[in-house]
């Protein structure tokens, strides 16, 4: 991770990671505390929440909108919380809430010496972070956008390739779909045909229990554009 000054913007700072840095914090995350599953099955994303930050998960009946919340202390997270709407039992609604979840503890892994130090506000951080309560807010457009629809907040964007990396663990995904992969190459790369992409798709959701577009984001970031698994 690096860390650039940038006065004027959020947090007066950014921070950058490599190319599947996000993805090895949250490997070794699950890891440390013994959540990551020996084979191909859903995250107990909750538990890895308790184990790992040691901290509260809320689950309330908040604004509109609000999907998640995450509240730091210093570089601490104290509290993790989600709609109480998302927590239906076997919904699409359920299996967003694991979702939602799973971005707030990105905040926490990423992003805590960030948001337990903020102290200037700024326009995109309006209707977003409680400076008073150290609370930031994530709305349903954070989880689902993607690309040039951040309008700027890097942040969320991070977090969101925390999802994958919590909920469909690299190894596991590769177990789960090598079935429907080739190999190529003389070193053992493989590729997913685009004729078995949404086979692959459902699988992963019904797999991993989450739902069908974060499977297939999740598929794109492991797999490059020829389908070839990226390294």
């Amino acid at each position: 991770m690096r860390e650039f000054v940038t006065s004027g913007a959020p947090f007066g700072r950014r921070l950058y990671f490599d190319d599947g840095e996000i993805e090895r914090i949250c490997l070794d995350a699950l890891v440390a505390v013994g959540c990551l599953p020996d084979a191909p099955s859903p995250v107990e994303v909750e538990l890895f929440i308790e184990k790992h930050f040691e901290c509260d998960i809320e689950y309330r009946d908040i604004a509109p909108g609000i999907l998640g919340f995450a509240v730091f202390e210093d570089d601490t997270v104290t509290v993790i919380g989600a709609a109480r709407s998302l927590f239906e039992a076997d919904t699409p609604a359920e299996r967003r809430g694991r979702a939602t979840l799973a971005h707030e503890a990105g905040h926490g892994l990423l992003h805590a010496k960030l948001f337990g130090a903020a102290s200037q506000p700024h326009p995109l951080l309006n209707g977003s972070f409680d400076f008073k309560r150290r609370r930031i807010m994530c709305r349903k457009e954070d989880l689902e956008a993607g690309g040039e629809a951040y309008d700027g907040k890097w942040w969320e964007w991070q977090a969101n390739q925390a999802i994958g990396g919590l909920l469909l663990p690299r190894p596991l995904v590769e177990a789960c779909v090598e079935p429907l992969t080739e190999v190529i190459g003389t070193l053992g790369q493989r590729k997913l045909p685009p004729v078995n992409r949404d086979q692959a798709v459902r699988q992963l959701a019904e797999t991993f229990h989450v739902n069908p577009a974060v499977a297939r984001i999740r598929l794109a970031t492991l797999f490059s554009s020829d389908s070839q698994l990226a390294l």
